[in-house]
């Protein structure tokens, strides 16, 4: 038995070795504790901050820009959709009394508006439009005097 009452060990048992501190040389692991070392514990933050960056960076910021996007597609949709919706009801515009604003103003865009042609009831919303725009039923799609089309609602919300 040693001092501490713990009997020793057979001389071939294996031994853990590692370099420990006020010890010379290499020595046996007192305390046989896993876990990261402080180092490893940086690096993995590290990596994991640099991730998060460039899933921010690259990943929601692009949606921004994909709204801004999907939203002048949309308007210049409608607009194609309403000079198409014109022609084919010889002037008739898609507002609530089918007729172009005044000087300065804007009418809501009505996706119900129609008109008979050919014996058959057209509107502009299925016939001319097949899908409807985000935000469609908010009030936010007008049409201005000059008969342009346009959105009340950020591109950022879109």
């Amino acid at each position: 038995m040693s001092k501490r009452g713990i009997a020793p060990l057979p001389k071939n048992y294996p031994l853990p070795l590692v370099k420990g501190k006020g010890t010379k040389g290499i020595g046996l692991r007192k305390n046989n504790q896993g876990g990261f070392s402080l180092i490893e514990s940086i690096l993995v933050i590290t990596i994991a901050v640099g991730l998060i960056f460039v899933v921010y960076h690259f990943g929601w910021g692009a949606t921004g820009q994909a709204g801004a996007k999907t939203r002048e597609a949309d308007i210049r949709t409608l607009q194609i959709a309403v000079g198409a919706y014109i022609l084919n009801s010889n002037g008739l515009y898609p507002t609530d009394d089918s007729k172009l604003p005044g000087n300065g103003e804007h009418k809501l865009i009505m996706w119900d508006a129609s008109f008979g042609a050919g014996g058959k009831q057209l509107s502009f919303y299925p016939d001319f439009i097949k899908r409807l725009p985000k935000h469609w039923n908010e009030g936010v799609w007008w049409i201005d005097n000059a008969g342009k089309v346009s959105a009340d609602v950020a591109s950022k919300d879109y």
